[in-house]
């Protein structure tokens, strides 16, 4: 079943709210996590969506662990969640506590899940009110008016507001209190209106067509994958938000640790998102649940392509065949842009890899006046040799060697590039097209990645100085 989030704001924390927002943009807002758990983020389909800009569109859970203890989970988001103001990927929490999310601090009030017994706290008398003084504010054991079980936040329940939009007292504007019903009306039909809006179906655009507004694709991912076992927990998440990919890789049992960002490139967002939209995702019920004693096996998915989006979770059985294309396709992805492929590799074998290619850099640097890309095939082997062994602990012995042979390595490439750099412009100034194309034509090999803006470079200055001499 599905988190539902309640959210309260008064003007004193009840006695089910476990989080008050202390700072940032929901100052005053109090949250009550429920029993499954709640994600919190700027993005709509979150549980608890806050207004603060620094926030990931998903960026943490709050969940109960072992039913008892509230916890936080970080859910790879781009600037982290603080307890206390140390990062942490997942905490404890205690009343008295911190979390800083963005720009925002919340504080814990409650650690116990709801209806769990709890020593109430003593009430804090208000402080007194400035003269003319207020309408008497409505009893704390006041009911508030049914919505048939269900409590819709729109917003407006901010202490502020609250404190600005009480009964007025005798004799006062009645224009106020016509204004303030007003503002709500049309923030109810704002909010109504940009719902409907949101569920309107999108088209799926073809691979570099601009998008329903004009614009380029939008595409987001959220996406979670938790194996936990009573050996091991294993966790992968993955978050795309503005072109930015974010991963983070959790393995205890084998001490594996790992966090990689990157932008990717909008067009292979764009065949991505037209084959998610084809995967047949969206048609999807929201959550796929078996039982399997001991066993914590977790997959929980967020796909938004443009105005279009669709969460679905699967819990402890085998996914839908729609839902495991989709996800296939995003982790291949993902291994692509990363480079994490040695992940599905045993600690062994990675050792081994990682030696061969410590061996191999190091005979290329041993050999580097041999040939004039053999610094870049030493630097290119010394990588390979850092990134197989980066999640064993503890590291291996050519561990620490490789990446100062690499840096020694690119020292002395830099080097040699300035130098042939220098020659062809030398040779330019002097008109001697035959030694600048002879030196340019070096320093393609020195540096053969044609990525390289260093590449980009030479190959320009050698365009040009191949035509003048054609023309000479």
């Amino acid at each position: 079943m599905r988190a539902v989030p309640q959210r309260t704001a008064a003007l004193h924390v009840n006695d089910d709210v476990h989080l008050v927002v202390e700072s940032g943009p929901d100052k005053g807002l109090e949250i009550v996590v429920p029993p499954g758990g709640a994600r919190l983020g700027r993005a709509s389909g979150n549980d608890i969506v806050l207004t603060d800009p620094a926030l990931s569109r998903f960026h943490c859970r709050f969940y109960y662990k072992d039913g008892r203890s509230l916890h936080v989970s970080d859910l790879a988001s781009t600037n982290e969640t603080l307890i206390n103001g140390q990062p942490s990927v997942d905490g404890h929490l205690r009343v008295g506590d911190r979390v800083t999310i963005g720009q925002t601090t919340l504080k814990v009030v409650r650690d116990a899940p709801p209806g769990a017994p709890v020593a109430k706290p003593q009430p804090v008398p208000e402080p007194a009110p400035v003269p003319p003084p207020p309408s008497p504010a409505p009893a704390a054991d006041a009911p508030e008016a049914s919505t048939g079980g269900l409590e819709v936040d729109l917003g407006l329940k901010r202490n502020e507001f609250l404190e600005e939009s009480a009964e007025p007292t005798a004799g006062a504007p009645t224009l106020r209190r016509l204004a303030l019903t007003a503002a709500a009306v049309v923030l109810v039909a704002g909010v109504a209106a940009l719902s409907w809006k949101l569920m309107q179906p999108v088209r799926p655009t073809r691979p570099g067509a601009p998008a329903a507004s004009g614009g380029p694709v939008r595409l987001d991912i959220h996406y979670e994958k938790v194996e936990a076992s009573p050996d091991n927990i294993f966790r992968y998440a993955v978050q795309l938000e503005d072109g930015r990919l974010a991963v983070r890789v959790d393995n205890l049992q084998m001490g594996q640790h790992i966090s990689r960002e990157k932008n990717t490139d909008p067009k292979l967002l764009e065949l991505l998102a037209t084959s998610l939209e084809q995967s047949g995702f969206f048609q999807l019920v929201d959550e796929y649940a078996g039982i399997t004693p001991g066993v914590w096996d977790m997959s929980d998915l967020t796909i938004i392509v443009n105005r279009r989006a669709h969460r679905v979770r699967v819990l402890n059985r085998l996914p839908p065949e729609a839902f495991k294309k989709a996800r296939d396709e995003i982790e291949e992805f993902v291994r692509n842009e990363m480079g994490l492929h040695a992940l599905a590799l045993p600690p062994e074998k990675l050792v081994e890899l990682g030696r061969n290619a410590w061996l191999a850099g190091k005979k290329f640097f041993e050999e580097r006046d041999v040939r004039y890309d053999n610094l870049a095939r030493a630097i290119r082997s010394l990588t390979e040799a850092e990134s197989m062994v980066e999640t064993i602990e503890p590291k291996p012995s050519f561990y620490e060697e490789a990446i100062a042979l690499r840096e020694e390595a690119r020292r002395q490439l830099e080097a040699k590039y300035n130098d042939y750099m220098f020659r062809a412009d030398r040779a330019i100034k002097l008109n001697d097209w035959k030694e600048a194309n002879a030196n340019l034509q070096i320093l393609l090999e020195v540096v053969p990645d044609r990525s390289d803006e260093q590449y980009q470079k030479v190959y320009k200055k050698l365009v040009d100085v191949q035509r003048r001499l054609q023309r000479k």
